[in-house]
């Protein structure tokens, strides 16, 4: 969707291209349909009239709370369930029809705007809705439970109206849901669905949040669907290898995990879809979380606190959440032998590109340390030098990224990991006070001095260059 903004500098610069006569008045009046540069005119009143509508929607909205909460104690249950229940169809049915009948214009408009905008009190309505009726008929249950169900309700609205904004407020009510439930189901051996539905959030996820993603196109879905994803599949990892000593063995197996999924995935391994929509946010993602990994992993304490095991034992309550290990194990698979098939340019060599193979390695060598360490001979210090070495080697990568495609972020992630690594060695260990301040002033002076260089390089890029 175009904004305003870029329509409204569009008109201007199509206005100056038409008085120096480099566009025809044809051209400008068909760019000027396309753009529909005659309700720009309107647009500052459009949104001084949505700000009184709004005010004056919640005003009204404050009031009928007020009304229904005086006589709320008065009224039978048949009373407050009808009520609620109209209130709910109302607000989503005007919000419908608003919403359809300016759906298929191409800009935003006020009916489209407010249409929407109903469509998200509606979704919030619906909590409401589930809490009061609950207390009404004495349902009795855990919060969870409510944003669980609530957000099932949103994400089908969401899927009936391939709406992004309902989508991302779905993903977010079962995340909260998720993270209040998953301390209780431990503690409760009766089956539900809402149990089943937290302890493979990771699998509800991959089948229900990322599909939806695509369907609205929506980079914030598939962000957040990440986010709902990897924790419950981290713990899952953890409830699976549930040992005396578990945290070694969790972090061999989840220290690679997310990395290998978010780096391997590709949106062409799916049918139907021709083009790589959310691979860049995934690898992005993927270079995030090995950046923090490794952050955490370059102290010394994280390795010391992590004591090898002499014996592993499988909690058997907790391997039917293996079925999302296992599912994700075999993509895994799946995604990297795509990523090694032969391209069409090249239908015979098997293998990854240059930056793919670093990858690989870095999460190779991460889970070969990890195993290392839960020999009976633990290895803190060789560990620590050697996640410390792939951290440097993943911030000079970045850099070099940055200055090869004129990549912003991927030269400044790089700087700041590779400062981070020097700064946080010089506080772990224990130095004088004058060495820690002169790495600080060089550091600070190296930072202003590589970014005033890496701008000065920008400009000498040609635009094709520049990522």
């Amino acid at each position: 969707m175009i904004s305003d903004k870029f329509r409204r500098q569009l008109r201007q610069e199509a206005q100056l291209w038409q008085a120096e006569e480099m566009i025809t008045s044809d051209f400008y009046q068909q760019l000027s349909e396309r753009y529909q540069f005659q309700h720009l005119e309107t647009a500052s009143r459009d949104r001084f009239l949505m700000v009184l509508i709004s005010v004056g929607a919640i005003l009204l909205g404050l009031g009928v709370i007020t009304f229904i909460a005086a006589n709320w104690q008065t009224w039978s249950k048949t009373v407050k369930f009808i009520l609620l229940l109209c209130v709910f169809i109302s607000v989503n049915t005007g919000a419908f029809y608003l919403w359809r009948g300016a759906a298929i214009q191409p800009y935003p408009t006020r009916r489209k705007r407010l249409g929407e905008g109903l469509l998200i009190l509606g979704s919030l309505i619906l909590g409401a809705n589930l809490a009061l009726t609950a207390q009404i008929f004495h349902i009795g249950g855990d919060s969870y439970g409510l944003f669980l169900v609530w957000g099932l309700g949103v994400l089908t609205m969401a899927y009936s109206l391939r709406l992004t904004s309902l989508g991302m407020i779905a993903i977010l009510l079962i995340i909260l849901g998720y993270w209040q439930g998953i301390g209780v189901i431990n503690y409760s051996s009766e089956f539900s669905p809402l149990k089943f539905l937290i302890e493979h959030t990771a699998l509800f996820a991959g089948l229900f949040f990322v599909p939806l993603a695509y369907w609205c196109r929506s980079r914030g879905i598939f962000i957040l669907a990440m986010f709902a994803l990897l924790p419950s599949l981290q713990w899952n990892l953890m409830e699976l290898f549930r040992v005396h000593l578990p945290w070694g063995i969790y972090m061999a197996i989840a220290g690679t995990f997310p990395a290998a999924l978010l780096w391997g995935y590709d949106d062409i391994i799916w049918p139907k879809i021709d083009s790589r929509v959310f691979q860049p946010i995934a690898r992005t993602l993927a270079l995030w979380y090995l950046s923090i990994f490794f952050f955490i992993a370059s102290f010394h304490w994280f390795w010391d606190s992590v004591s090898p095991s002499s014996f592993y034992r499988v909690d058997t309550n907790n391997l039917l959440r293996g079925i999302d290990v296992v599912i994700y194990g075999l993509l895994i698979l799946w995604e990297w032998f795509n990523l090694a098939k032969p391209s069409r340019l090249n239908p015979k060599k098997w293998g990854f590109d240059a930056i793919t193979t670093v990858m690989a390695g870095f999460i190779v060598v991460t889970a070969i340390v990890s195993i290392l360490h839960l020999s009976p001979y633990s290895i803190p210090g060789l560990a620590t030098f050697i996640i410390n070495v792939e951290m440097f080697l993943l911030a000079i990568g970045l850099i070099r990224i940055g200055l090869s495609r004129g990549n912003r972020h991927a030269f400044w992630g790089g700087l700041v990991l590779l400062t981070l690594d020097i700064i946080s060695r010089m506080f772990e260990y224990d130095t004088e006070l004058l060495l820690k301040a002169f790495v600080l002033i060089l550091c600070g002076v190296g930072v202003i001095l590589a970014g005033l260089w890496f701008e000065r390089h920008l400009s000498t890029l040609s635009p094709s260059q520049e990522d």
